[in-house]
């Protein structure tokens, strides 16, 4: 029996995922790293989700409480959905944790030419009328549901996989803290709790990383990670043709360079790349949510809270690949491509690494991640809604409150529908990955015409809707056909499959923008964005913002600096970097280790900033709230008490007198004497 034991292989701790067979003569890999019982029971899941969610419903609506009673927030229709115009780059960077390098520009132009718009789609119509507004309302409402099933597939999986949780139960349960504290503070309640989600979020990735790489007992070095990956590829030798001239171009992987896990030449990756880029232009540039946040922001953080947000974006998935990703591998983990697929390749590591403790950290993660994610979606369907059909077209001469009432029955009634629609899609048998490959072909038409809209004056609204419509439907015949040809038939599997997804993709993207710039090009709308700068608000609120955060040439000056720095970061990531790294072919142990730690850098230094920077641009704010809490409980409410006083007073007061008590005034203020005042006046 020893010599049997002796012969498993020496991988995934000495033979832990391995196990003699029934006649105890050979080694049996364990067919799934998550069969059998779930690593923590029920209550942890149930507390998890049900604890987490009521702990920030209370906490995010009592910050938004202390700030309407300290700091004097009016909570109108526009701070509901807009957050007063006035978010900061920290917050915003925090919330806009995504792919937007590029959308900064976007953002800028929204200031400039829509600065009252709510929505895009407010923007669409008036720009190019009601039929492209339908049309893009309804792409931009398929974009909040792809994002939605996206989160929640995710979610409840892991959530499933970790604790037993009915993943039914955990679709519909996910949500509930989220639909809470947006129901009570809107869109800055979400601005709010998706920084603290980003501070938990980030904390937890640092640890991972550190763990995999300096802490872990069984891996602790980028040397060992390194040398487990080199023992796993030589258990799995799948040899591609034409051999190369050395005869080793065998490994695990095919497409890549000598089938090997260490290399960027890959032609798997090449393709995931591609669909992935087109996927998440889509997400960003049809998500409304996007929008809406660059409406929030103050015009002097929108550019530098959409360029931090995409650098510290990049860390996550950069650092977490690069430790729990590679760390499955070098444990040789027997995870199935089903549990790949619906994203439990992390919480496999955390538990191989740390056990229980990891599993309640990935857990914690996921919530943080997909209910930050989730509170955005709801603003974001609930303006469309709101703004775009029940103000359009249903009740033009809405007031404030029947704003308010609009936006928070959708916020309700879309919460209940995401756990509605997380469950179709579990019975139907959809899965993360295929959901997130998809998305570019389903939506990716939409991206151009949407640049096109404010970064072009000649686009047109016939060439808008065609190419939207004729993109999205040839890039679905496309992603189909494909299918068909390469496989022999169409499901779920061979449509998740990279040529069906690249195909659909590339098509759906492409078509899209050289439809709509052929109908612009031979009849040019030479817009001026006149109707854009007419859209009204609700209700006026009083701007806090400097004159000079408006003024066009500031504007314009930003503008610049998002390009110049947007796109080139944009080049270095997506283009040079890739490119740089192929001569390495397959990753030597001194390469591997410098790409480890810029890894480890890039974790640590973005999750630094995007907890450290929030705090320091609204630290008045803060101090004003603990003022008002510990030395006069109601300060605002005497402010507000002596204003109007003050305005009844002068009320009472003769025209004449009234006039010159306001010279007098402003005559202080400018540090003019009173006697020159009087004279002045005189």
């Amino acid at each position: 029996m020893a010599s049997s034991v002796a012969s498993c292989p020496p991988f995934g701790f000495s033979g832990k995922y391995y196990h003699l067979s029934g006649d105890g003569g050979s080694c049996v890999r364990q067919s799934s790293f998550f069969e059998g019982k779930a690593v923590l029971n029920q209550g942890v899941g149930y507390s998890v989700i049900l604890g987490f969610g009521a702990f920030f419903a209370f906490f995010t609506s009592f910050l938004v409480w202390l700030e309407k009673r300290y700091v004097g927030s009016r909570h109108t229709s526009e701070w509901f959905n807009t957050a007063g115009r006035n978010v900061k780059t920290g917050l915003i960077a925090s919330v806009i944790v995504s792919q937007v390098l590029l959308f900064g520009v976007m953002a800028i132009e929204i200031k400039r030419k829509a600065p009252n718009a709510h929505t895009v789609c407010e923007i669409v119509k008036a720009r190019w009328g009601t039929a492209a507004h339908l049309v893009f309302l309804a792409f931009c409402f398929l974009t909040n549901i792809i994002v939605t099933a996206m989160l929640l597939l995710g979610g409840s999986a892991v959530v499933n996989a970790l604790t037993g949780v009915n993943i039914y139960a955990a679709s519909f349960l996910i949500p509930l803290g989220v639909v809470v504290y947006t129901l009570a503070g809107g869109l800055k309640a979400t601005f709010l709790a998706s920084y603290i989600h980003s501070v938990i979020v980030h904390v937890v990735l640092v640890i991972f990383v550190y763990l995999v790489y300096t802490a872990s007992n069984e891996l602790g070095s980028p040397g060992v990670v390194y040398q487990r990956l080199l023992e796993v590829s030589s258990k799995s030798r799948i040899c591609q043709e034409p051999l190369s001239h050395d005869g080793q171009s065998c490994g695990p992987v095919s497409g890549n360079y000598k089938g090997s896990y260490l290399t960027m030449m890959s032609s798997g990756g090449l393709v995931f790349g591609i669909i992935n880029i087109v996927g998440n232009f889509g997400t960003v540039f049809v998500d409304n949510g996007y929008w809406v946040s660059a409406i929030a922001a103050r015009p002097s953080s929108t550019h530098k809270g959409y360029l931090l947000g995409g650098l510290v974006w990049f860390a996550v998935p950069f650092s977490l690949a690069t430790s729990l990703g590679l760390g499955a591998l070098a444990l040789d983990l027997p995870i199935t491509a089903s549990e790949a697929s619906r994203g439990l390749v992390p919480p496999a590591t955390a538990i191989a690494l740390m056990g229980k403790g990891g599993s309640i950290l990935l857990l914690t993660m996921l919530f943080m991640a997909v209910t930050s994610a989730g509170s955005s979606e709801l603003i974001a369907v609930s303006s469309l809604c709101t703004y775009d059909i029940y103000r359009t077209y249903i009740n033009p001469d809405a007031t404030g409150k029947q704003i308010l009432r609009v936006s928070r029955s959708v916020v309700l009634g879309f919460g209940c529908f995401m756990g509605i629609l997380a469950v179709i899609l579990n019975k139907a048998g959809i899965s993360l990955g295929w959901m997130y490959l998809a998305m570019g072909v389903l939506i990716g038409s939409a991206v151009l015409p949407i640049a096109f809209m404010l970064l072009w004056r000649k686009a047109n609204a016939i060439g808008a809707i065609l190419g939207v419509t004729t993109g999205c439907v040839l890039g679905i015949t496309t992603w189909l056909a494909v299918a068909s040809i390469e496989y022999g038939r169409v499901n779920l599997d061979t449509t998740g499959r990279n040529a069906p997804m690249l195909a659909g993709n590339l098509v759906s993207i492409l078509t899209g923008g050289a439809v709509h710039a052929v109908c612009s090009f031979w009849r040019p709308q030479n817009y001026d964005w006149d109707t854009t700068k007419q859209i009204t608000m609700v209700e006026k609120e009083k701007s806090e913002l400097p004159v000079e955060e408006l003024r066009e040439e500031k504007l314009i000056r930003a503008k610049a600096w998002i390009v110049k720095w947007g796109v080139g970061f944009t080049f270095v990531i997506a283009i040079l970097w890739p490119l740089l790294s192929l001569p390495a072919g397959q990753f030597s142990k001194g390469y591997f280790t410098f790409w480890a730690v810029i890894a480890i850098a890039w974790g640590t230094v973005g999750s630094a900033v995007i907890i450290a920077l929030p705090l320091m641009e609204s630290w008045k704010t803060i101090e004003s709230v603990l003022l008002g809490m510990f030395t006069n409980d109601k300060l605002v409410e005497k402010v507000e008490e002596l204003n109007l006083k003050l305005h009844t007073i002068l009320l009472a007061i003769p025209e004449a007198e009234r006039l010159y008590l306001l010279e007098k005034e402003k005559a202080k203020k400018n540090d003019i004497s009173q006697k020159d005042s009087v004279s002045v006046s005189a």
